[in-house]
């Protein structure tokens, strides 16, 4: 840091451009960008860095002959310097109390400070609103993607009770194809010469030459079908749901992550047992 005769400006030399930068300045320091692990950018509230900026634009744009190099610490360089620093705190109003009297520099200050408040509450009340949207915009797609995959398990529903109701029918057509091959003849023989083996053989025989059997075969595949679609949904909602429910996990794993890093660290000290007292309890 350089210094040449600083010193606070006067109201020539303090123009309004300065007390605007100032107030984008210190309004700016309520915001952070921060970018999680996965390259995920999220605007953070930052309000315990409002002194910091308050100092930064002080000494920025409402003194001169003070230069800094580049990458210098302003607040560190500033607050640890015995000239400077007593200007910077003419600017400073202190937290709680009511000033009767203000001074130039309070005054200015003060303005400045209330245009940053409105600033800050209406950049909060925006992200506030986008993070709704963006929180309304995936409800609403889950929800579409869970009323298409209902929709489709109902289609699949009324599919097989259309298969059944066909599968119903071809059996009561069959019941009578049974009914004309087991003729009264038939019924007198089989009273007369009881024989099972005959009479399966006979019925099996007439059934499996007709077109009934086979179409019978045709309905029992497509009901074997249906059963594996059937099945496949429920797998599909399963992993749905463990999707679902990885992301909770990581998204709570995530906020102790950074809620643990943001608390300072302790070490405990291991104390071991000499090996002479571990002999002795032996």
């Amino acid at each position: 840091m350089k210094k040449i005769n600083p010193q606070i400006k006067n109201e020539f030399t303090l123009k309004m451009q300065d007390e605007i930068d100032a107030i984008e300045m210190i309004a700016d320091m309520f915001f952070r960008e921060v970018t999680d692990e996965d390259g995920n950018t999220t605007t953070k509230y930052t309000p315990y860095l409002e002194k910091i900026g308050q100092v930064n634009a002080i000494v920025r744009y409402f003194l001169e002959g003070i230069e800094f190099e580049d990458g210098e610490d302003v607040y560190d360089a500033v607050m640890d310097d015995k000239n400077i620093e007593p200007l910077v705190m003419k600017f400073m109003i202190p937290y709680g109390d009511k000033i009767t009297s203000p001074t130039r520099e309070q005054k200015i200050m003060g303005q400045i400070m209330d245009k940053v408040y409105d600033i800050v509450e209406f950049r909060k009340a925006n992200i506030l609103a986008q993070v709704q949207n963006e929180a309304n915009s995936v409800l609403t797609y889950k929800i579409l993607e869970l009323i298409e995959t209902e929709q489709e398990k109902t289609l699949k529903e009324i599919e097989a009770n259309e298969n059944l109701n066909a599968w119903i029918d071809e059996q009561r057509k069959q019941q009578e194809e049974l009914n004309k091959v087991v003729t009264p003849e038939m019924q007198k023989n089989f009273i007369e010469n009881f024989n099972a083996n005959d009479i399966v053989k006979a019925v099996y025989s007439q059934i499996s030459e007709g077109d009934i059997h086979k179409k019978n075969q045709e309905i029992v595949e497509l009901s074997r079908q249906n059963r594996e679609k059937d099945n496949k949904i429920i797998e599909l909602q399963t992993a749905f749901a463990k999707e679902q429910q990885k992301e909770s996990v990581k998204n709570v794993l995530a906020d102790d992550k950074k809620d643990n890093a943001d608390k300072p660290k302790t070490t405990r000290k291991r104390t071991t047992k000499s090996a002479k007292t571990d002999e002795s309890k032996e």
